[in-house]
């Protein structure tokens, strides 16, 4: 074991683990909001990966437009989530369990309907992002291109993020009604057009970690469910689904888990160590190790 091994292996965790720290926002933020774990929300991930392949592939359109009309698309599957599922929900006296029942249904179907579309194998990525050879060299670590990419592109949506839940007025509306949504409505607030962005911004965040996934786990089904939506899961958890930063400190912490796990034991047990890990933070620290917003167990 060289220094080298052992670099190259915490760039790599942090890359993936930033994503999957951006899948975990995607699940604080709409708890937060509505209180609700939103399992369809998971499957804007490989929605947004197959509908970017579909429109930069296939129709031939512009990285920019396609990554735009992707994302549009997801917001807008979002909405649709509010309005035909929780909406429903509430009205017939649903709640709680019935929304994720309901999400996690959902998520099964969208599945069975990309598997119909495009079959089950996984499709390369295109290389926007860079060649999947293309590496830069630093030292004695090479580091392939697209981490970069990846690095930059969660550093960037996660500080725009802060910056509009903490330094606007939206922010305010959307930790208002998160807090108290009658108060919050009689201060003139209007909750059902917060939820309304609620869902939309979550979905989008999802889908935009669904492309930065896509180079490295490909255009496949495995970003609609499965290992990486339990990671995004468990990143949420670690950061008590309630605190931004700890979750993606905790989808850091998933991701350097993971590889160091592939280092020193096996690749074929790197998703039962990170379950593992699900189950023992569910346990011992169910207001999660990285959340700072709550005191006290």
């Amino acid at each position: 074991m060289v220094l080298s091994d052992l670099l190259q292996n915490i760039i790599g965790g942090v890359t993936v683990g930033a994503t999957y720290g951006l899948i975990g926002l995607g699940v604080v933020f709409l708890w937060q909001s509505i209180e609700r774990i939103n399992f369809a929300n998971i499957s804007s991930a490989m929605l947004a990966a197959y509908l970017f392949y579909t429109f930069y592939t296939q129709l031939h359109l512009g990285f920019l437009v396609a990554f735009v009309v992707s994302i549009a698309i997801i917001a807008a599957y979002g909405l649709a989530l509010r309005h035909l599922v929780l909406e429903p929900i509430n009205r017939h006296g649903g709640d709680k369990l019935e929304f994720v029942v309901a999400t996690l249904m959902l998520c099964t179907f969208w599945l069975s309907v990309v598997k119909v579309l495009y079959g089950g194998i996984a499709k390369p990525f295109p290389p926007v992002f860079g060649e999947a050879t293309s590496f830069v060299q630093i030292g004695s670590i090479s580091i392939p291109s697209v981490y970069f990419w990846i690095f930059f592109v969660v550093l960037v949506l996660v500080l725009v993020l802060y910056v509009l839940l903490q330094r606007t007025m939206i922010g305010k509306m959307f930790r208002a009604t998160a807090q108290n949504k009658e108060m919050a409505s009689l201060v003139g607030i209007n909750v059902g057009m917060t939820t309304s962005l609620a869902f939309m911004l979550s979905t989008s965040i999802v889908g935009i970690a669904g492309i930065l996934l896509a180079p490295i786990y490909f255009v496949s089904l495995d970003l609609g469910g499965g290992p990486i939506g339990v990671k995004g899961f468990a990143a949420a958890v670690m950061g008590g689904l309630i605190d931004p930063l700890g979750t993606i400190l905790g989808g850091l912490s998933i991701g350097l888990i993971e590889n160091f796990s592939t280092l020193f034991i096996s690749s074929a047990y790197k998703d039962v160590i990170s379950f593992v890990v699900l189950v023992v933070v569910l346990v011992w620290k169910p207001r999660g190790i990285f959340n700072w917003t709550t005191k006290g167990d």
